[in-house]
């Protein structure tokens, strides 16, 4: 199946593998959980994830966001310690002294946001950049008859992630100009994104239907 788009041409194909929109929606469902999980469950899962996320080498990609995400991180338990009223942790500093409940809180949010994006890294570890992509653009078609055209949006993801790959290394502004012309192509120029669409099978119908029960039982 072909779906033309002016210059660019999206080609379809059909495989047999557990679907990644299936991937997609457990992280998006996680996200939304993550933020009622306590500390004995937030150690399990970080546990887990780890031990996870090692068996698959990729280690190296969470601690690389993790490293990126540090100044939000510690934005975050700034901004929970000094704005959450409760006990001081000095005294002496009157309101210069962070509180020790924000501090408790700020924590855990960060613990939770790290998480996320450890499980990030686990969604990408095991989803290539076109698995990644035709889970995106089965999750869009739907959106189709809202006037969202999920071939455009597929491919200029695609030369998003392909040329943020190839200039990772030059200056923004270089990388910005390239991804500039890229999405906007001379008339006779043409490129040709192919993506594999695997069947969605039962595996993937009870992994939805126990997330959404999880889902359910920690936001009641």
């Amino acid at each position: 199946m072909a779906a033309p788009w002016g210059a660019f041409h999206l080609s379809i194909v059909i495989d047999l593998q557990i679907h990644p929109a299936t991937k997609i929606l457990l992280w998006l469902g996680f996200a939304l959980a993550v933020q009622t999980l306590d500390f004995a469950v937030l150690m399990l899962v970080s546990v887990l994830a780890i031990l996870w996320l090692a068996l698959l080498g990729g280690l190296s990609e969470a601690l690389f966001m993790l490293r990126r995400a540090r100044w939000l991180l510690l934005s975050l338990l700034l901004v929970y310690a000094f704005a959450t009223p409760g006990d001081l942790l000095s005294p002496l500093l009157g309101a210069f002294s962070p509180s020790l409940p924000g501090l408790r809180g700020g924590a855990l949010q960060a613990w939770r946001l790290a998480l996320l994006l450890v499980a990030l890294a686990l969604l990408l570890r095991s989803c290539p950049r076109e698995s990644l992509l035709s889970g995106l653009y089965v999750l869009m078609r739907p959106f189709r008859a809202m006037g969202l055209n999920p071939e455009r949006v597929a491919v200029r993801l695609w030369l998003t992630l392909h040329y943020a790959r190839q200039q990772s290394r030059q200056k923004m502004q270089a990388w910005r100009d390239e991804l500039r012309s890229a999405l906007d192509p001379a008339p006779n120029a043409a490129l040709h994104v192919t993506l594999e669409l695997p069947v969605f099978t039962w595996r993937d119908v009870m992994a939805l239907v126990l997330a959404t029960f999880m889902l359910g039982a920690a936001l009641w």
